[in-house]
């Protein structure tokens, strides 16, 4: 794995996913268990993919975090940067299923998650510089000091840089606090990706076209905004 080809930095987690589908999370009876977090996702299909992938990130001392290091090796992520925290816990996330596009989540990241306690100490910026595709997401700016190691990161890259807007709002105080900080790293990135939802977090702009050019305008060379079933659209 000396020679990766995908860095991911941010989230991770253990998504539950509900067998009963169409009901409310009051209703539901019994969960799938399964690796998420959405760099920890990106890097996970680029090594189903045949690519080298690798992510940053922090889990708990727990079993969970053992299941996520355990997922990562059978998944072919090198996983030589992810993290044990002595104390929080591996975050958990449970979602409902309404076919065909409404997927509400309850994350469980309180007091605060693992993966929000990456530093700058944790970071090799020598090999985030060498890499050729490095992924940074939204949620890791939620809070110090993975802010900062996150812009930190972003400006140590030199390949092609991709900000992933992934806006949870339960995260973050407000949406001015949210905007502030996503354009801190669209600012830095080459690529920004995300739904109706999180681009007009970031623009004020709920229009997909519209929201691409502002986000153009911000220094990207190419704005992705995800249109649910009706697929995606891509600006230069």
């Amino acid at each position: 794995m000396a020679d990766l080809e995908l860095i991911t930095m941010g989230r991770v987690g253990v998504d539950l996913y509900p067998e009963q589908i169409g009901v409310p999370l009051a209703d539901v009876r019994t969960f799938a268990k399964s690796l998420g977090g959405s760099p920890t996702n990106v890097a996970v299909a680029a090594a189903r993919l045949g690519r080298r992938a690798a992510v940053i990130t922090k889990v708990g001392d727990d079993g969970f975090g053992a299941y996520v290091c355990k997922a990562l090796a059978e998944f072919g992520v090198d996983a030589r940067w992810v993290r044990t925290h002595p104390t929080l816990r591996t975050p958990l996330v449970f979602c409902e299923v309404h076919p065909p596009d409404r997927f509400p989540l309850l994350f469980y990241r309180e007091p605060t998650a693992p993966d929000m306690e990456i530093g700058r100490g944790d970071l090799d910026l020598a090999a985030i510089a060498r890499v050729p595709l490095f992924w940074t997401t939204g949620t890791g700016l939620a809070a110090e000091p993975s802010r900062t190691a996150t812009l930190a990161a972003l400006d140590a890259a030199r390949g092609i840089r991709v900000h992933d807007l992934d806006h949870r709002a339960a995260l973050w105080p407000s949406v001015d606090e949210a905007r502030r900080w996503a354009r801190e790293a669209v600012r830095r990135a080459t690529v920004v990706v995300g739904n109706v939802d999180e681009v007009e977090m970031a623009t004020g702009e709920r229009d997909p076209e519209r929201a691409a050019d502002v986000l153009l305008a911000l220094g990207p060379g190419t704005a992705i905004v995800k249109l649910g079933p009706e697929g995606s659209i891509a600006r230069t």
